[in-house]
């Protein structure tokens, strides 16, 4: 699915993945805030991650983003890493 992702929005869910704020993403990309809410939406819109009360979709979209990367909690660059 990941596939499906522009090449900014794929930036943009790495950051997410680094556990960045929209805010801090906005920062480091120099866009403004309303921009980078535009892309996590279509980020989680591609993904299918619907509203849902039950689940949080930046933490799933986050999850999709490393587990496509063959990223596991053995790995050094997996923020679930233990040590």
């Amino acid at each position: 699915m990941l596939d499906h992702l522009s090449p900014r929005e794929l930036e943009v869910l790495a950051l997410m993945a680094e556990g960045r704020s929209n805010r801090a993403i906005g920062k480091l990309l120099a866009v403004e805030l309303k921009t980078v809410e535009t892309h996590v939406g279509r980020v989680f819109t591609k993904l299918r991650f619907d509203e849902d009360r039950h689940e949080n979709r930046r933490v799933l979209a986050v999850l999709t983003f490393l587990g496509r990367r063959g990223l596991d909690a053995g790995d050094p660059g997996c923020a679930t890493r233990t040590p």
